[in-house]
């Protein structure tokens, strides 16, 4: 994740689906100002607990809803989406709301499940997909004017684990 900013710094991150706040604490580095917007109120105050307590007095917690971001058209060099796709009947239409927050020239980093088969996690744990598959996150960028620039798996550590993926998006102004 740090390494997909590449050492640079950028005027505005957003944090679609913050939750806990960790990707605002963890690249607190590498922006001036973050904003993080989530739906839930519970998990609003936990990161907002978070962040105080890791003193990032630049970034801020916004209530919101991430498929609606129209506030923030064109404005963040930087978009991540840490752990939230998978929770979206359509992925795709998130992925389009979140390329319009995009300044021209930017990126979004997504970091999801790659395809699996456990089911449980509908049931227990509110997944709608059971992953993203490469081919995709291929069409959802293109509807969307971007590219995957990069694209990295990272398989469990044990058998009972999900393999974690990381696309790097950039826009494509010839895309869409």
């Amino acid at each position: 994740i740090l390494k997909a900013l590449d050492g640079r710094t950028v005027d505005l991150l957003l944090d679609l689906g913050t939750g806990t706040g960790r990707m605002l604490e963890l690249l607190a580095g590498h922006y001036r100002r973050g904003i993080g917007i989530d739906a839930s109120r519970e998990m609003i105050a936990v990161a907002r607990a978070k962040l105080g307590q890791a003193a990032v007095g630049h970034a801020q917690i916004r209530l919101g809803d991430i498929a609606d971001l129209d506030a923030m058209a064109g404005q963040a060099e930087f978009i991540v989406i840490h752990q939230v796709l998978h929770y979206f009947d359509d992925p795709g239409r998130t992925l389009a709301q979140a390329r319009q927050a995009l300044k021209p020239g930017g990126e979004i980093l997504i970091v999801d499940f790659a395809p699996h088969d456990l089911e449980f996690l509908r049931s227990h744990h509110a997944h709608r997909r059971l992953g993203l598959g490469e081919q995709q996150m291929v069409g959802w960028a293109r509807a969307a004017g971007l590219r995957v620039a990069n694209l990295e798996s990272f398989p469990p550590s044990s058998r009972e684990g999900l393999t974690v993926c990381l696309w790097r998006l950039q826009d494509d102004p010839d895309g869409a």
